[in-house]
């Protein structure tokens, strides 16, 4: 997946308050740019995923389904995360959107 996005999360599943890495988000370009993204999970796991900047410190991430190291299966799901740090690189799961 050239040129994505890539998220660290320090567990292996989302939930609010998880700890989120983005190290080169890019600014947004437009209200309604999406961009890719690859989630890197703390136990191995990966998924595809999307972002979108909300607003200036809120993101947007649908995750798509996948299984931890441990083969438990996670299915798609759409998050709400703010930004803990004014350089944008840490971030903290708010809460899971509908």
């Amino acid at each position: 997946m050239p040129n994505a996005i890539q998220i660290q999360v320090a567990d292996s599943h989302l939930y609010p308050g998880c700890a989120v890495r983005i190290a080169d988000l890019p600014e947004p370009a437009g209200a309604a740019d999406l961009a890719e993204a690859h989630v890197e999970f703390a136990d191995g796991s990966g998924a595809h995923a999307t972002c979108h900047r909300r607003a200036h410190d809120e993101l947007e991430l649908t995750v798509d389904g996948y299984a931890t190291q441990r083969r438990h299966l996670i299915d798609a799901r759409h998050w709400l995360l703010f930004a803990v740090d004014a350089t944008h690189h840490s971030w903290r799961v708010k809460r899971r959107l509908p």
